[in-house]
């Protein structure tokens, strides 16, 4: 025996009205992806930034003391000269409780987004921080022997 189904009224279009009523939320996630890809990658440039210019200072005293070099250094990046605005940049001496001395960069840098949405920051402050020991000229007494 046929077991017959009871026909459907026709669905035509309602993949269209499914797709009309998701695709604004698609597109929001897609763009909100997109900035926070951005941001990660901006971060990453400022870490970089920062590590170069702590590395260039730790070289001697001399290099640590010269803090205009170390801030053109943590600039010069490609990536950081063709953004607005300008990443600000400080270099600070310090001794550390070992007695050692130590620089520090920080790089700070305002990010903005492409777009504007309610609900969602469209702007924020990336700040990356590195310390490094100053390499001496001369090594304390008791702290290096020759071989």
């Amino acid at each position: 025996m046929l077991i017959r189904r009871a026909t459907s009224p026709s669905r035509t279009g309602t993949i269209s009205v499914e797709l009309a009523i998701l695709l604004p939320l698609l597109m929001f996630i897609c763009v909100i992806g997109v900035d926070y890809a951005r941001i990660f990658s901006r971060a990453l440039i400022l870490e970089t930034a920062s590590r170069n210019a702590c590395i260039y200072a730790a070289q001697d005293s001399d290099y640590a003391a010269a803090t205009n070099d170390a801030n053109t250094i943590a600039v010069a990046m490609k990536d950081l000269t063709d953004t607005s605005p300008t990443p600000t940049v400080t270099v600070s001496r310090y001794t550390g409780t070992d007695g050692w001395s130590y620089v520090q960069v920080k790089i700070t840098q305002t990010f903005t987004t492409i777009t504007s949405f309610p609900g969602v920051p469209n702007s924020s402050t990336l700040s990356r921080t590195t310390d490094m020991r100053v390499n001496p000229k001369t090594f304390k007494a008791g702290t290096y022997q020759n071989y």
